[in-house]
């Protein structure tokens, strides 16, 4: 066991930084039980100290808004209200299956914004791409756009609480952190110390994803805001999915982010950061972002940006300029209190309940994407009553060289043969996966490598379910999700197809059982079958610290 003198000498790897809280939550954990006995007198030691920084301000003033309450008044409203009409009220929807079109889809819709725009992201990062779009969501307020951000406070940096600093300075900007871990976002001590004690309440994250403007047109999906999920990053980049949304159903996704900017825990960041940037400092930072602008106007990512479907559509993202797809369909949230309220599963459970029941209206087929799939005993039990009915169940995952979470990836592991035992056909997807076909990149920015982030669900080929909602015990218990669900065979078709596509040997294994429990990965190389008996491209280090990590976090946290 380790002792309160080892246990600070241990090397934790370099995570990706959507597993930072799971290495959080193993050191809070382990902090606990074995320098419990030093931190905790150390902690009431500092507590007059950290108190006054460390207080949530719970009571900061803030105002209560809404959406714009009437979108059909701006121009881009006036042609969707028209659009909406001819398609006897339904709502018109379209698939963002690659990254250069998800980027340039928000892009676009920033400089058409006339009244307002609101984001609520679990991650929104300083790099090429989170900073073009800053500087664009600057210049839409500069010119009268009222912008609301929502952030949840995982990812906390210096480096990026310089450009939310920035972008508060304009009276037509307010950001928002949802549940913060202590009263300064610049403190690392009180960070740490609210890591580490309240871990209960930090446990739950905001991991609801919105992007919606003048209340007429949505974007919901798997995306955050960061190089690597629009294809421009240097590293691994992430396959995904988001859904474009126009009509009706953007009211429900405007109601549902007006319930998290409204709600208790969602903090002011003047409240959190007490720095305040000088003249000099604002100048440097709007010139520093105009470089960045213009240096990713050059690059090669601009290239292939203005390769993108809905560039060449006339560079439009506007009703009548793409092909929408017009169908009835539901916007599914968590309650945002869903974070402090774990035990209160009429609150935590909302979600679920709603996407089980969507799922239970399956006959014959549900095709799956989740990168992360850790059903528990329950969602088992689940997965067996559908195949009993007679159910193709079909699921894409990520490969234990894909995933960028490798604890996960072990906790899927612990089910992997009961799936194929009940028939459940798995696929995983490659760490260096061909393009889906002429057109679609998966290459854009420096590497081909790539993983798996889309979380989309194809039922019966009638329906479709693209959101944040992973098959995991943390998307069931913990962290609050969003999606929406579309009723329409001609949408089902389209996700269908790049389901197969993604299915097919150029991008993913095939698992399969050969005897009762001994895995095989199924490769396809120059026209002939390839067998692996062992997780493909998968080093020891990996398979090792995968394992470690996985006996040290409970299963509901994964």
């Amino acid at each position: 066991m380790l002792g309160p003198k080892n246990i600070f000498r241990l090397q934790w790897p370099k995570l990706p930084y959507n597993l930072r809280l799971i290495e959080t939550y193993v050191r809070m954990m382990e902090w606990r039980k074995a320098a419990g006995s030093v931190l905790l007198p150390l902690f009431l030691l500092l507590l007059p100290l950290l108190n006054g920084c460390a207080t949530i301000p719970y009571d900061y003033p803030r105002t209560l808004s809404t959406a714009l309450y009437l979108p059909e008044a701006t121009s881009m409203g006036k042609k969707i209200q028209a659009q909406v009409k001819e398609n006897h009220g339904a709502s018109g929807f379209y698939l963002l299956s690659s990254g250069e079109d998800a980027f340039f889809a928000r892009v676009r819709l920033i400089n058409r914004a006339e009244k307002t725009l609101d984001l609520q992201y679990y991650l929104f990062s300083a790099d090429i791409t989170g900073k073009f779009m800053l500087d664009r969501i600057i210049a839409a307020a500069e010119r009268g756009v009222r912008v609301r951000l929502l952030l949840d406070d995982w990812d906390e940096t210096a480096e990026m609480d310089r450009w939310l600093t920035l972008m508060e300075i304009c009276p037509s900007i307010e950001v928002r952190i949802f549940n913060p871990f202590g009263g300064l976002r610049s403190n690392r001590l009180t960070r740490s110390f609210g890591a580490i004690f309240g871990a209960n309440r930090l446990k739950g994250r905001m991991h609801s994803k919105a992007f919606i403007v003048d209340n007429s047109v949505a974007i919901v999906g798997g995306r955050n805001i960061a190089d690597a999920y629009f294809g421009a990053s240097s590293g691994p980049n992430f396959s995904d999915m988001d859904i474009m949304a126009e009509g009706p159903i953007v009211r429900q996704v405007s109601a549902a982010f007006d319930d998290y900017w409204n709600c208790v825990l969602s903090i002011p960041l003047k409240a959190l950061v007490s720095h305040r940037l000088t003249g000099e400092d604002v100048q440097k930072a709007r010139h520093d972002l105009a470089a960045e602008s213009e240096s990713l106007k050059k690059s090669s990512y601009a290239e292939k940006v203005r390769e993108s479907d809905l560039y060449l559509l006339k560079h439009q993202v506007e009703p009548g300029m793409i092909s929408f797809v017009w169908a009835q369909g539901d916007v599914l949230f968590d309650d945002p209190l869903k974070v402090i309220h774990s035990a209160d599963r009429e609150r935590t459970d909302k979600m679920r309940r709603e996407l089980r029941a969507f799922l239970q209206e399956a006959q014959s087929e549900l095709l799956m994407v989740s990168p992360y799939l850790v059903p528990g005993k329950a969602g088992m039990q689940w997965f067996q009553k559908m195949r009993d009915r007679g159910v193709t169940m079909k699921i894409i995952t990520n490969s234990l060289a894909s995933t960028d979470s490798s604890v996960a990836q072990f906790g899927y592991m612990r089910y992997r043969t009961d799936f194929l035992r009940m028939g459940v056909e798995l696929y995983e997807l490659r760490p260096t996966p061909r393009p889906r076909g002429e057109g679609e990149h998966f290459r854009i920015g420096g590497s081909s490598r790539g993983s798996l982030h889309a979380k989309t669900i194809v039922l019966d080929g009638r329906a479709v379910f693209v959101g944040s909602f992973n098959l995991d015990l943390r998307s069931a218990r913990s962290d609050t999700q969003n999606g929406i669900v579309i009723h329409s065979p001609e949408l089902a078709a389209q996700a269908a197809d790049i389901f197969n596509k993604d299915a097919s040997p150029t991008r993913t294994y095939r698992v399969s059982l050969v005897g009762d429990d001994r895995l095989v990965w199924v490769d396809e190389e120059k026209g002939r079958e390839v067998h692996y008996y062992r997780e493909p491209l998968a080093g020891f280090w990996l398979r090792f610290s995968g394992r470690f990590f996985y006996l040290l976090i409970p299963e509901s946290m994964l």
